[in-house]
């Protein structure tokens, strides 16, 4: 089997297989929220130690507009390498290399490294003896290593100019522990997760990510990542079960569903497939419930007009657009839409966008002008006009009414 025919796994498997001739090189796969996936080392104090010294926030940071490899390293020595696997311009997963020193700490660096970790005092010695045990590679040798991981990723051969370097932005490592501390911010983007559950909105993957990212999950001592993920999943899956219950779902076929979801999770191997199980749950609610707010005195291409325009309702829609996309001529859908629904398209396009920007007023923090930008409104007026309209006051207050 030659490189080209192995999947990206499959060649990063042989590539760690062959970097292990010369000492342990430990291997890290994130998805792009920057959630642990998997990982060759037993030690999960080496992930601490990559987020907390600010390495995964200037990952996710650089990630925003860069994909080129990069080298990350704190000042007591440690280094790791990333680089990035995309899809469709979209990054989909983040691997890992490290960390490695250039040269062996010594006990007072290691110490010294141990305490800005913040871990507890009986903890410490083992972290120490942790950090003891990170290979040493010089840093060209290390370079090459990052060129390697690179093109195994992508298929592109780069040279060491091309690879970025950094070090972690303080502030920005600052700023992340603020939000993880605001708890009532979690509390309204996992209410507004479960709100698109129950309304049934299959345009959820535009804030599900931002919103989803903002809970950390259920932390417990003790336990292993896998079984954090679990743990996290299994309590997503009951909250998501009772929302599409309010959504209109019987219990019997929620709770059977989701029930088996959970088994599911319980079965799972890997932190991938837990991961994998979650979203396929979360986007089998949404469309369960979308299905069963059908309105069957609905024609089928009325639906799919309807359906169209809730899938698209951030994009700039138009009669003939709709019409053409459903395979009918505008004025007769025109006509029909309103004979059937009792409104115009162009109030049901509205009424649409009003319903994603209330979602996207609670479950993300773009300010008002963003989100009016996001939709297409034009100007902020006009969209704050629009919002009154049909909620009775205007998006700040809406905003500001729901978080206190």
């Amino acid at each position: 089997m030659t490189l080209s025919e192995m999947t990206i796994d499959e060649r990063l498997d042989c590539l760690q297989e062959l970097l292990s001739c010369t000492g342990k090189m430990y291997r890290w796969t994130y998805d792009n929220r920057g959630e642990l996936l998997n990982t060759n080392c037993p030690d999960l104090a080496l992930d601490k130690a990559f987020r907390s010294t600010g390495c995964m926030q200037e990952v996710l940071f650089y990630g925003q507009e860069n994909t080129a490899p990069m080298i990350l390293s704190v000042p007591f020595g440690l280094t790791w390498s990333t680089t990035f696997e995309v899809e469709e311009e979209e990054i989909v997963r983040i691997h890992v290399f490290g960390p490695v020193t250039s040269t062996e700490l010594s006990y007072d660096v290691i110490r010294k490294a141990s305490l800005n970790e913040r871990a507890a005092p009986n903890w410490r010695p083992k972290l120490i003896r942790i950090l003891q045990r990170v290979p040493v590679v010089s840093a060209v040798d290390f370079a090459r290593y990052t060129r390697m991981l690179h093109y195994c990723v992508t298929g592109n051969k780069l040279t060491n100019a091309d690879i970025v370097f950094r070090e972690p932005n303080n502030e920005r490592v600052e700023q992340s522990e603020t939000a993880q501390k605001d708890r009532m911010n979690t509390y309204l983007k996992e209410k507004a997760l479960l709100r698109m559950v129950s309304e049934g909105d299959l345009n959820y993957k535009t804030v599900f990510q931002e919103a989803a990212s903002a809970s950390q999950g259920v932390r417990l001592a003790k336990m292993g990542s896998l079984e954090q993920i679990k743990v996290s999943q299994i309590v997503f899956i009951s909250l998501c079960t009772r929302a599409a219950i309010e959504g209109g779902i019987t219990p019997e076929i929620a709770y059977t569903r989701g029930d088996a979801y959970i088994q599911d999770i319980l079965s799972c191997k890997t932190l991938t497939d837990a991961a994998h199980i979650g979203h396929t749950m979360y986007d089998d609610f949404i469309h369960l419930v979308h299905k069963g707010h059908a309105n069957p005195n609905l024609s089928v291409h009325i639906q799919n007009c309807c359906d169209y325009i809730d899938l698209h309702v951030e994009d700039k829609l138009t009669l003939s657009e709709i019409a053409r996309a459903i395979g009918y001529v505008d004025y007769y859908l025109s006509r029909k839409f309103k004979m059937e629904t009792g409104m115009s398209i162009n109030d049901y396009i509205k009424n649409a966008k009003i319903e994603r920007a209330k979602t996207l007023l609670l479950a993300t923090d773009r300010s008002i002008q963003e989100i009016c930008d996001q939709l297409n409104f034009g100007s902020r007026s006009f969209f704050a006009e629009t919002f009154k309209e049909i909620t009775g006051i205007p998006p700040a207050a809406f905003r500001e009414q729901n978080r206190r």
